[in-house]
């Protein structure tokens, strides 16, 4: 023993100069749900003095029983004991089980069978020396990759060049009351614990590292030389009379072009370089839901699909996963970021490129449909973003699917690992690219990316941008999914490319699912719901106490009728969500002798519909029970359930709307329920009775039901429209857009706030789609639109939400539209 102390103590003094790990999780004793009140054991995977060491220190910061190694001469296993599995191995490679720790492992188990009244814990850790898995066939990757069994020659130089880049990774305890509950002897308990310890390693060092890194050259070779392939070459080479050769070089040459170049020393640059810039702009990055992620990762093959908010987005995501202690993610990268110097450096970060469009491309599609499959089926966890660009109204777009078709048929032909799909919402208090996007929306052409817009952040390093939220949703488990919704999928097994006839409405269902799951994991902030308030008042200014009694009502709204259980609200008073949004520029305080009004300017209040956007799903039940008391001083809630179920199916598909029709009026009550204690309504009997306009609660409602006015407006448009049109003939799909978007234009340009809204076609679209869906409208043979008289129906109870005046506005803007558009 005491030269075993001598040799720590040694060990201990190059560890503490040159090693700072970092503990994952960071708080494992909430996260894992590890009870200090119970005996705790821990297992390394190889004996390691110095990863003993690293796990005193970490058991010392968290007040755990700290680590304890048995004496030769004692059988008495002690609270803290730890377990080694295997001896060290040579070379990194083998490594047979210590038998003297089996045996003291059988023990434990014995002891854990005769002691009922405790819950023995095993908490097995994980040491990580760098993140680097290494090459394929590389000889330089047993020197200086990560391994727990390493010579001393090796030990240095992972303290030299890995030491800053460690990690401590403690996973959930094994319950030892669990194992033995089956009553089987302990011979043969101690075997299932001992397999089941040594895949846990194995696979949360997979989930960590990556799979080797397979050279790029052979990435593209195996891609060619697959039959997928293979048969489109022969395919191109007939189609086009071209020959094998120059169909294989051209096969080649869109390899090339897609591939990923992951080089572990540039997310080493990239990570230094982050979180440098981070620091520089943001007050901070909150990640939520991390740990289930690890897990998962340990087991799954793993596909993100975050929202596309910001170039932004996929640098977090990656500099996150890789602190989080997983290896990032491959990247779906629009090939418009292939530019130099960004190009190259994203490619080596894990980028691969894709067209924007496929343009029939036969070869093209075979090509990166088989490069997805490899990907996934090698175990490297996959990103790309559902919605194929970045949003420039703050809302969720209409999903892309293509991407998402390919993941689903490369699980049919069948993959390794079953496939976990997780949703990600990233939010952000200020985005860099605000100002270009209103520039887009009113009809100036999308920059295009380049060196020079890289100079252009210099710029904006001097400003602030608050915080970040990054948060993983629950994720959806594609396999499962599959058997629950199409129960012969597993025919399609080894299938290249498999074209089922449910795969294109079966993926579109899928996406609308994972959007809704995005929506729902929303973080409300500061900027977000300020600009809320804000944009629901007349001239954009509002008294500062008023602002403080509404954003307590939006918070007792999200507390008491929960859009979502993973819905994260702010602890921060009104007062300090106020404080947050004058910090970062967006609003301003206005002295006034009867008290401080808070204000913003036209310009600014224009990117605020942004923020406002990020969060409208959350408010707009609330908000649309607010306009239905506008021009109604009462109502029976059955009738007020009734008329919001007409206008779900629109808001669901715009806003992606997480509730069935039950849920959805089971909110509705829950919403109401907090109207009355607010006493904004109040119920006799079966109705409910708005308050008196001379009452705060009026103030609060009529500020409420704004934040639905400018979706209301827009369903009026295009209802008035096509009631002028109702038994007069057709009007196309095409006309119809545009003339709605025409309208939206010029009410804001002329009555309100000139909001992307009125530029966006895509939210007038989306109507459209739903009015067709529900027969309110019936496509002619001639691509055109004839109109249902029941129209009306819908367009009356629109109208009726709206107050008085904008219904004004909007009938006699139609009116003269009308005129405008017949003389012309």
């Amino acid at each position: 023993m005491f030269i075993n102390k001598l040799y720590q103590k040694i060990v201990s003094i190059p560890l503490k100069l040159l090693v700072n790990s970092k503990l994952l999780p960071e708080d494992p004793i909430k996260e894992l749900e590890i009870d200090p009140q119970s005996p705790i054991y821990y297992v390394l995977q190889r004996r390691s003095t110095s990863s003993f060491l690293m796990l005193q220190e970490k058991t010392k910061q968290l007040n755990l029983p700290p680590p304890k190694i048995m004496a030769h001469n004692t059988t008495e296993i002690e609270n803290g004991t730890v377990f080694f599995l295997q001896n060290k191995a040579l070379f990194g490679f083998g490594g047979k089980l210590v038998k003297k720790y089996q045996k003291l492992l059988e023990e434990l188990l014995k002891k854990q069978q005769m002691d009922k009244d405790n819950h023995h814990q095993l908490v097995p850790v994980s040491i990580y020396w760098g993140r680097n898995p290494g090459k394929e066939k590389s000889l330089l990757r047993l020197l200086f990759t990560d391994t727990e069994s390493a010579t001393v020659l090796r030990k240095f130089f992972l303290f030299l060049f890995q030491g800053r880049n460690s990690f401590v990774r403690i996973a959930k305890p094994v319950n030892l009351f669990n194992v033995v509950k089956d009553n089987s002897n302990t011979a043969t308990l101690l075997t299932k614990l001992t397999r089941t310890l040594r895949v846990h390693f194995h696979r949360h060092r997979q989930a960590a590292m990556g799979p080797l890194i397979s050279n790029r050259r052979q990435v593209v070779t195996n891609v060619i030389a697959s039959n997928n392939v293979k048969s489109a070459i022969e395919r191109q080479s007939r189609a086009k009379k071209i020959s094998p050769e120059k169909a294989k070089k051209l096969a080649e040459k869109y390899a090339k072009e897609i591939a990923s170049a992951y080089s572990y020393k540039t997310i080493r640059i990239l990570e230094s370089a982050l979180t440098h810039f981070w620091n520089k702009i943001y007050d901070g990055v909150e990640v939520r839901n991390s740990e289930m992620v690890r897990q998962l990762a340990a087991t799954h093959e793993i596909v993100y699909l975050p929202c596309h908010r910001s170039h932004i987005d996929y640098l977090l995501l990656s500099y996150t996963l890789y602190h989080e202690g997983l290896v990032p993610p491959h990247i779906a990268a629009g090939i418009n970021l292939n530019f130099w110097p960004a190009g190259p450096v994203l490619r080596r970060g894990g980028a691969f490129f894709l067209r924007r469009s496929f343009g029939g491309n036969k070869l093209y599609t075979a090509v990166f449909n088989e490069y997805i499959f490899q990907v996934m089926d090698r175990g490297i966890p996959l990103e790309f973003f559902p919605e194929g660009g970045r949003s420039r109204t703050g809302r969720l777009l209409q999903p892309k699917t293509g991407l998402l078709a390919m993941t689903v048929q490369s699980c049919l032909r069948g993959l390794r690992k079953p496939v976990a799909i997780i949703p990600v919402y990233v939010g952000y208090e200020r985005i860099f690219e605000g100002k270009s996007y209103l520039h887009e929306l009113r009809g100036a052409n999308k920059k295009r990316e380049s060196f020079g817009q890289l100079l252009g952040i210099r710029k904006k390093l001097k400003q602030a941008f608050g915080k970040v939220y990054l948060n993983f949703s629950p994720p959806l488990f594609l396999n499962k999914y599959l058997d629950e919704q199409q129960p012969d999928w597993h025919q399609y097994k080894g299938e290249i490319s498999a074209k089922p006839t449910w795969l294109t409405p079966q993926v579109t269902s899928l996406a609308s699912l994972l959007l809704e799951r995005i929506n729902a994991s929303v973080t409300l902030n500061s900027v977000s719901l300020v600009a809320l308030v804000l944009l629901s008042t007349e001239r954009m200014a509002i008294d500062r106490q008023e602002l403080e009694t509404q954003l307590k009502l939006l918070l007792s709204l999200t507390k008491n009728a929960k859009y979502s259980a993973q819905t994260h609200i702010p602890s921060e008073s009104p007062k300090e969500l106020i404080a947050q949004a004058e910090k970062l520029g967006t609003i301003y305080a206005v002295d006034n002798p009867m008290g401080e009004v808070i204000s913003t300017d036209e310009q600014t209040a224009i990117l605020l519909t942004y923020y406002r956007n990020n969060i409208l799903h959350v408010f707009i039940t609330p908000a649309l029970i607010a306009s239905s008391f506008l021009n109604q001083q009462s109502m029976t809630q059955e009738m007020l359930i009734k008329n919001l179920t007409q206008l779900y199916p629109f808001l669901k598909k715009e806003l992606f709307l997480h509730w069935n029709e039950v849920e959805f009026h089971q909110h509705i009550c829950d919403n109401v329920t907090v109207f009355i204690e607010k006493e904004i309504l109040t119920q006799e009997g079966d109705q409910l009775i708005r308050v008196d306009e001379n009452k705060i609660g009026f103030e609060q409602l009529f500020t409420l039901a704004q934040i639905a006015r400018p979706t209301l407006l827009r369903y009026g448009i295009i209802l008035t429209l096509l009631s002028t049109q109702a038994g007069r003939g057709d009007i196309s799909r095409q006309t119809l857009e545009n003339r709605s978007q025409q309208l939206a234009q010029r009410i804001a340009a002329l009555h309100s706030l000139n909001a992307p809204e009125a530029f966006d076609k895509n939210l007038f679209r989306n109507m459209v789609s739903v009015l067709r869906d529900h027969e309110l409208i019936k496509v002619t043979e001639d691509n055109n639109f004839t109109v249902n008289t029941n129209l009306t129906e819908l367009q009356d109870l629109v109208l009726n939400s709206i107050n008085i005046h904008s219904k004004q506005i909007m009938q006699k803007t139609a009116n003269w539209a009308n005129q405008y558009w017949n003389k012309n």
